[in-house]
């Protein structure tokens, strides 16, 4: 059974109460909200969205992510904020940007999604919201509404609609104020048309803009009732279909388009369903798929060996990723899922094997990475399994378990002030502001000045204080 994410108002609770205190300061009519002020709203943010959201916590996804959204940073070219990038294990068709670079993509967006390039196109037009500093201009701009109520009237909206997320925005509108839903829909289209450029520059086919937008419009049609005009932040699709086909008529044909191999992306999409999704709604829909012999049939075998790898259906679970592995000799990860069947089996030798055959062939890859340091921590091979996690950190910003095994790993290796740092880390990330301070001044008190990480510790308990001051 997956654990079931936290439900709707206990969320739009503490997010609305996180927002409104972040604004509650600011007055637009004599102070304008400064990049300074967005940076230490997304520290705050940051230190609440594992409570406040049902995030992915997991090292293939993380990486994933993240590669994703560096790819289209590169081409947007020097930024304010340290971007981080989560799915939130929520079936709304919906993605946002929060303040100071936080993107957050929902997974039931991405399991509508057939390709990269359709992922690519939604993350270009949140970073575009970012880069374009909307949610900032929308606040100096508003001068009839207060940033209490603007802050209940976006966090409503970043729920993706639905009775409860209506109920806010309504409460929140009937003070008498309004908002410039207007401006808002200007702010869209600047960001279709800024990711519309990077996709062009990433040589990403611009195509698949117009088929997310094409599946924006079929879900709205099928939304039972009508979206009130104050949820109308973005543009109707059809819209914004006119001119995203505007801009490709324009460009012509991009003789440069990259073909991108959607292995990577169909497997990741497998995996987020499966963590996200019944198994006994996904088995049908599967078995179905994987009737067919093509890439997808095959793909949809591998999503049915991941089912029965969780059902304990080892040598079904093994057939199907023998298959792939015969059909995808270059793609080493999938030793690692076989891997993952053996030591579930209790042949943790025979997995390590496959592990490090995986690791050997893709030393960077995240999800190998850990999975080869976890069952090495588990074995007794403790020293090896603390080095691949430290490797993995950079990789992986977002995956706040990383932390919680290598700083159990290093108090077991007799690095106990080590560990406390770590485990700090592990509870900042997961916005338990308390148990991280406790760990973070034991691991002052016990760290000699010499450590980096006695330095890293007062800093982040330095952050720590200046938040809870806001």
């Amino acid at each position: 059974m997956k654990p079931a994410p936290p439900t709707v108002p206990v969320r739009l609770i503490s997010w609305l109460l996180a927002t409104v205190v972040l604004f509650a300061p600011l007055s637009p009519a004599t102070a304008a909200y400064t990049v300074g002020d967005e940076q230490k709203a997304g520290e705050k943010i940051q230190s609440t969205i594992h409570q406040e959201f049902a995030l992915l916590d997991d090292p293939d996804i993380d990486q994933y992510i993240t590669h994703l959204g560096r790819e289209i940073l590169a081409v947007a070219g020097p930024q304010y904020f340290d971007y981080r990038f989560y799915v939130v294990n929520d079936s709304e068709f919906n993605a946002f940007a929060a303040p100071s670079g936080l993107v957050f993509i929902n997974s039931g967006l991405i399991e509508t999604m057939d390709n990269e390039n359709e992922l690519v196109g939604v993350m270009a037009h949140e970073i575009g919201h970012v880069v374009r500093r909307h949610i900032a201009d929308s606040i100096n701009k508003g001068t009839k509404i207060g940033i209490g109520t603007a802050a209940m009237i976006l966090a409503g909206i970043a729920l993706g609609g639905g009775n409860l997320s209506e109920a806010v925005i309504t409460g929140a509108m009937a003070t008498g104020t309004s908002l410039n839903l207007k401006f808002s829909r200007e702010n869209e289209e600047e960001a279709d048309r800024q990711s519309f450029t990077w996709m062009q520059q990433m040589h990403r086919d611009q195509n698949s803009l117009l088929t997310m937008l094409a599946k924006m419009r079929k879900i709205s049609i099928l939304k039972t009732g009508k979206i009130p005009a104050y949820l109308l932040t973005h543009p109707a699709p059809e819209q914004r279909m006119d001119y995203v086909q505007d801009l490709l008529m324009s460009a012509g044909p991009d003789k440069q388009v990259t073909v991108t191999n959607n292995f990577r992306f169909t497997r990741i999409k497998y995996r987020i369903m499966l963590k996200t999704r019944d198994t006994t709604s996904l088995l049908p829909l599967l078995l179905k798929k994987a009737e067919a012999t093509d890439e997808e049939g095959l793909m949809a075998r591998y999503g049915l060996a991941l089912i029965y790898q969780d059902e304990g259906n080892l040598a079904k679970s093994r057939q199907y990723l023998q298959e792939l592995i015969s059909a995808h000799p270059e793609q080493p990860i999938l030793k690692t899922d076989l891997g993952l069947g053996f030591v579930q089996e209790g042949k943790t030798d025979e997995g390590l094997k496959l592990f490090r055959a995986a690791h050997a062939d893709a030393p960077d890859d995240a999800y190998t990475t850990f999975q080869l340091a976890f069952t090495l921590d588990e074995s007794g091979k403790t020293a090896e399994a603390i080095e691949l996690y430290q490797n993995l950190l950079s990789q992986t910003p977002s995956f706040a378990r990383l932390n919680f095994n290598l700083g159990r790993a290093l108090a077991k290796n007799g690095h106990a002030d080590q560990g406390q740092y770590y485990n700090g880390v592990y509870s900042w990330l997961e916005g338990n502001l308390p148990t991280a301070t406790y760990h973070l001044k034991k691991a002052l008190e016990s760290l000699p000045a010499s450590d980096p990480l006695h330095d890293k510790s007062r800093d982040l308990l330095d952050k720590i204080k200046s938040l809870e001051k806001i």
